[in-house]
């Protein structure tokens, strides 16, 4: 019986000692400078620059959110064949634009050479308002340079081809690394990012939102150390509840700013909004400056 009670002990014992470990070790994310110069208001993130308003990751798209004063424009990066980073979401150019095939066999120029308005329609495609008005697509550069001063949330969608330097070498160049909220869906992407760029905020890859969530669960969420600065997840996955009242407290807890996906509309909006949320990533910004009573009157109209 003794040593029947020493066998579940011990371990109940070293467990105790683990957790008490993570107590007092755990620290919580620092407030990254792109997001502490953006307030403590709602922020309003425009979805491949709006994709619901105009053609995505465009920058015509990017113009115009930033014209109706988004906080922050969310784009995708992509390499073509000669190496070039652009601002594209799918692998192949089909979807978006008059061409077909991958994006990596294509050149900058045979891509850029594309009509990226040619598939966009608002009405189901009975019409097509801008095709050839040469819209292509951009380069990372090209982005940056065009809104020096806009925070942006960048997604690594290739992993394994040296990309986390090439895009940290850019905004360095243009000394943006405090105007970048850098996330994947390749957690040895975000690793590798983090190695290169640390100045550079990031948001949990989804091994990291899976392990807090589940944490979180079972009450220990307030025991982890983030080594990200923010939570972009959907409100529900896989039949499951991911936006939770207690995970928005857990991660409030954690300095964490959860950023929700894709969220389109205004009673979703709300709700998560009344839950904890601290941002809202949608194809309709419009529709979340309304609800948040900000203006949605486009300023300014020039092409710049």
């Amino acid at each position: 019986m003794k040593r029947l009670a020493r066998f579940f002990l011990a371990p109940l014992f070293l467990l105790v000692v683990a957790l008490l470990a993570l107590a007092l070790t755990s620290r919580p994310a620092e407030h990254p400078r792109v997001l502490a110069d953006l307030g403590n208001h709602p922020l309003v993130i425009a979805h491949r620059g709006g994709r619901g308003l105009w053609p995505e990751n465009t920058l015509f798209a990017f113009e115009r959110a930033s014209d109706l004063k988004v906080d922050m424009l969310e784009m995708d990066v992509r390499r073509t064949r000669d190496g070039e980073l652009v601002v594209l979401h799918d692998a192949e150019v089909d979807r978006t634009t008059n061409g077909s095939g991958k994006l990596a066999d294509l050149s900058l120029a045979e891509a850029q050479a594309l009509d990226a308005g040619y598939r966009w329609s608002a009405d189901g495609g009975e019409s097509h308002p801008y095709r050839g008005q040469g819209i292509r697509i951009p380069t990372l550069a090209e982005v940056l340079e065009r809104f020096p001063e806009k925070p942006k949330v960048v997604e690594i969608k290739v992993p394994d081809i040296g990309l986390e330097e090439q895009l940290c070498d850019l905004l360095t160049e243009h000394g943006q690394r405090d105007k970048a909220l850098v996330g994947s869906f390749y957690e040895r992407s975000l690793k590798r990012f983090r190695e290169v760029c640390p100045e550079v905020a990031t948001s949990a890859g989804p091994t990291s939102v899976r392990l807090l969530v589940a944490l979180d669960w079972i009450g220990l969420g307030r025991l982890i150390t983030p080594s990200y600065h923010a939570l972009q997840i959907p409100e529900h996955s896989g039949g499951l509840d991911v936006a939770t009242a207690g995970l928005m407290e857990t991660a409030q807890q954690r300095g964490l700013n959860v950023q929700m996906w894709t969220i389109n509309e205004q009673p979703a909006m709300q709700r998560l909004l009344d839950m904890g949320a601290h941002g809202l990533i949608t194809d309709y910004p419009d529709r979340a400056l309304q609800l948040l009573g900000r203006s949605t009157r486009i300023t300014s109209l020039s092409d710049r």
